[in-house]
Parts: C-alpha cells; sequence; structure tokens
C-alpha cells in the first residue's frame, strides 16, 4: 500500500487519474493545483497509481476533514465516492476524463478558474445509489447503474483500443448488436413486482451515461428516488433506431421503452437461452452481479459547486 502523504497543514487533497483521457487529466490537475496555491489553499496533489491507494487517501481526508478534489473522470469519481458517500465530507470535481456524465449533470464548469472555484466553494446534497449484493456487499453508484445490453456495450467499449473518446461507446454498440442477448428480468420496486422480458435495464439517478446518452431525461439527483428505464424484447433493427434517439431523449416515445420511478429496486436478470452476462454495471465500473438491491439514499453525498434543479416531491 502506497504511503498517505497528507502532512498537518493540508487542506486540499486533489487526486488525479493520470491515465484519464490519454493524459489530460494530469495536467487539468497541475493546473488546479497551481491556482488553488495562488489563491493560499494548502493544497497537496496526488496521483495514486491504484485503486487501493486512492481509497486510502480519502479515508484519511475523511478521518481529518479535508476537502477531496477529483480530477479525472467518471471511474476517479465512482472510487473516490466508495469512502465519501454517506458522510459530511463534500467532494470537489474537476471533469478531465473521457466520461464526464456526472460533471454534466451537476453543471460543473469547464475553465480552470471556475473549476477551481467550484470544487472548494460550497456544497450541495446530492442523492447516491445504494446498491447491495446477495451477500450483504455494498457500493454506491453516482448516475446510472445498469446491466443487459447497455452493461454489455460498456465491457466492449473497455477493450477497443480504437477509437478515443465517446465515439468507442457507438463503435461498441454496433458489435454488441450482431449477437443481441435477451433476458428474463425480476423486480420489485418499492414493493410492487414486476416481470418482463427486457434487452435491458438503467436504474438513473441522473439522466446521463455512455458519453451523453440522455438515457432518463427526467432523472434527477435531488430528487430522491431513481428512474427505472427498461428497454422491452425488440428486434436488433428496432434497437438500432431507438438508441441514437438516447442522445435527445426522444426514445422515451417508442414502445419498447418503460420507465418506473422508485426509491427501492431489487433485481434479477436471467439470461435466455443462457447468453448473455448478469453484470451490473455502474458509472462504467464493474459491480458484481446480479441480483441486487439498489437504494437511493437521499443527500447521500455532498458535491461542490453542484448546480440541480431541484425536483424533489
Amino acid at each position: 500500500m502506497e504511503q498517505v502523504p497528507l502532512d498537518s497543514v493540508t487542506s486540499t487533497l486533489v487526486l488525479v487519474n493520470p491515465a484519464a483521457n490519454r493524459g489530460r487529466a494530469q495536467h487539468v490537475g497541475e493546473a488546479i493545483t497551481n491556482v488553488l496555491f495562488e489563491r493560499g489553499v494548502a493544497v497537496k496533489k496526488v496521483s495514486p497509481s491504484t485503486i487501493s491507494a486512492t481509497r486510502e487517501l480519502v479515508k484519511e481526508a475523511i478521518d481529518r476533514e479535508i476537502r477531496v478534489v477529483a480530477v479525472g473522470g467518471d471511474g476517479l469519481v465512482h472510487h473516490v465516492v466508495q469512502e465519501i458517500a454517506e458522510t459530511s465530507t463534500a467532494l470537489g470535481i474537476v471533469p478531465a476524463g473521457t466520461g464526464n456524465d456526472f460533471a454534466s449533470a451537476l453543471s460543473l464548469p469547464g475553465s480552470v478558474d471556475e473549476m477551481a472555484t467550484a470544487a472548494t466553494g460550497g456544497s450541495t446534497a446530492i442523492d447516491v445509489l445504494k446498491m447491495t449484493d446477495a451477500a450483504g456487499f455494498v457500493r454506491y453508484a453516482t448516475t446510472i447503474a445498469t446491466a443487459g445490453f447497455s452493461a454489455a456495450v460498456n465491457v466492449r467499449a473497455e477493450r477497443l483500443r480504437w477509437p478515443r473518446g465517446p465515439s468507442k461507446y457507438t463503435i461498441a454498440t454496433l458489435m454488441e448488436l450482431t449477437h443481441l442477448p435477451r433476458y428474463q428480468v425480476e423486480m420489485r420496486i418499492d414493493g410492487a413486482e414486476r416481470s418482463c422480458a427486457c434487452l435491458l435495464v438503467a436504474i438513473a439517478n441522473t439522466p446521463l451515461f455512455g458519453g451523453g446518452m440522455r438515457i432518463a431525461p427526467d432523472a434527477s439527483p435531488t430528487s430522491g428516488s431513481a428512474e427505472v428505464v427498461l428497454i422491452h424484447d425488440t428486434s436488433a433493427l428496432n434497437l438500432l433506431r431507438v438508441l441514437p434517439k438516447t442522445f435527445s431523449g426522444a426514445h422515451v416515445a417508442h414502445p419498447a421503452v418503460e420507465i418506473i420511478r422508485g426509491k427501492k429496486i431489487e433485481i434479477q436478470m436471467v439470461p435466455v437461452n443462457g447468453q448473455g452476462s448478469c453484470e451490473l454495471r455502474s458509472d462504467g465500473e464493474a459491480v458484481g452481479s446480479l441480483p441486487q438491491t439498489i437504494t437511493v439514499v437521499p443527500g447521500g453525498l455532498q458535491i461542490a459547486g453542484a448546480t440541480v434543479a431541484d425536483v424533489s416531491n
């Protein structure tokens, strides 16, 4: 385990994913650190080499009431949130990764000066998804927890060396359409039973995933509930017609799409004919297999500089 390099005067820990966006995050992290230093902030910038080292640093920061600033994409934020969720420690986010769906949902700024101000400013209470597997192991999601076709696309995209950026999700989608698995989905949403044949399920805390796909247009991380998006069994051609509409949110009008709102979702999926994976993904990361119970924790995250319309009801 890497040594935790926080000293007695550190007030702000800047965590940088050096690999994010082909090294761009490293340059952004340097710029943010320099701005904060010039403003008189006792800042320490660290680029941990492992996920476990990242989480150890976050634990130390929480114990010492140090502000944490994550410079990278949704993946880095996901791993930081595993420690910081359901604590009073504020998290600053500087979007500098390939996918920045969580930052986009929170309307976080893009210029260095504005990002530095937002990341060290006042915080807003944001909902978080709490995922519990059959063994009782808990993980958290900031954006969307998804299974089925969407999870398979995510896995495929991770394996692609080209193209770079969000377009790799488009290529991965087309590749996965060539062998489209179906799933029998069994759910209990706030106690109500639901059984259906689906291609994918997305449980959304925020509207976006996959580098800008607006899969759940009405989802809000201040609503206290999640949007459960189901794409029912349909042909590959129909799905190919539906998917481009997710970038605008127009897909919700398609008869194969159903959206249900809920606060506690118990979900199990079984591949039809034994084909397909029942892996659950959140924020683009693997979070175990199904069954799992996903619960909305209202105000479970304190995010610095976040701007979200209040849609709670």
